[in-house]
């Protein structure tokens, strides 16, 4: 369009032909910018990631019981059963470590694993934005309760947190719609560990790697124990946390805290010297796979 006014310039028209062609001109902008203000909100704009309209903020009562469990449930829960991670470098506290986390909406595992990475997150700052999703409907677990990171803000003085939703939890092709990609830097992170020695498997999510030491791959819980809930019921069992679902979630949870902790240098204080983090801190190993 900025080439039109100036051909018509050239060849000089007369007042009248100018000014319908000027008002031409301005009608077709006009049209112009409402189709493409039209496919914005329908999101078909030029982003092929945009996010599918069944996102749905989570409240923020939920969001209160995620980042409210009381510490006496987080010290009676313990590690209990979790899962370790692998250590795959030494030990270097950090000030402001970062927490990778590499997942997938569709993915059942990375559904669950948020789980216990959001009540871990929250400890150590304030997780915003964050919305309602359920996995794939056609994988294993169908339909897990979860939610997703992606657009979501994470605010702390003591970690830095890159999450990254590689695709969506809608059908595309033979795979899903892609939502993320991960930058050089974080991918190159998640090959190096990447069907080695430290994980016997090829591209498995969620990928989780905390202070660039502690790394895990794959869910630290069985999703089924969310079959079938939604997730402010889930939520609501957390202060409790008596119900299987709950103590997975916690336990699994205090595990990533003390990582956490080990790699910021132990802060927050009253968080990394509880209980619950100390019987997390026991499950870390202490040398490199």
């Amino acid at each position: 369009m900025p080439s039109q006014p100036s051909r018509y310039a050239r060849r000089k028209p007369s007042k009248g032909a100018s000014g319908s062609r000027r008002w031409l001109s301005v009608a077709v902008v006009a049209a112009v910018v409402v189709v493409v203000l039209i496919a914005v909100v329908r999101g078909l704009g030029p982003s092929s990631s945009a996010k599918p309209e069944t996102a749905t903020p989570v409240p923020a009562s939920v969001m209160r019981e995620l980042a409210g469990i009381p510490l006496a449930t987080w010290n009676a829960v313990g590690a209990k059963s979790a899962v370790p991670p692998v250590m795959v470098s030494a030990l270097k506290p950090v000030a402001k470590p970062t927490f990778l986390y590499i997942g997938a909406e569709f993915c059942p595992f990375c559904a669950a694993e948020r789980w216990s990475m959001i009540t871990a997150l929250a400890r150590f700052g304030s997780l915003q934005k964050l919305s309602y999703i359920g996995s794939s409907a056609t994988d294993v677990y169908p339909n897990t309760p979860t939610f997703s990171f992606y657009g979501s803000t994470y605010t702390s003085p003591v970690l830095d947190l890159q999450a990254v939703e590689t695709t969506t939890n809608v059908p595309q092709g033979s795979g899903y719609q892609p939502l993320q990609t991960p930058t050089a830097a974080q991918q190159a992170l998640l090959s190096k560990y990447d069907n080695t020695p430290y994980f016997q498997s090829s591209g498995n999510i969620p990928f989780v790697l905390i202070g660039g030491t502690y790394a895990w791959q794959g869910a630290s819980f069985d999703p089924k124990l969310l079959a079938g809930a939604k997730q402010a019921a889930i939520a609501a069992q957390l202060a409790a946390g008596t119900s299987p679902a709950a103590q997975a979630i916690l336990a699994n949870a205090n595990v990533m805290t003390a990582a956490i902790c080990a790699v910021n240098g132990g802060k927050p204080g009253g968080v990394c010297s509880s209980a619950g983090v100390k019987a997390g801190a026991a499950v870390l190993p202490t040398t490199v796979k």
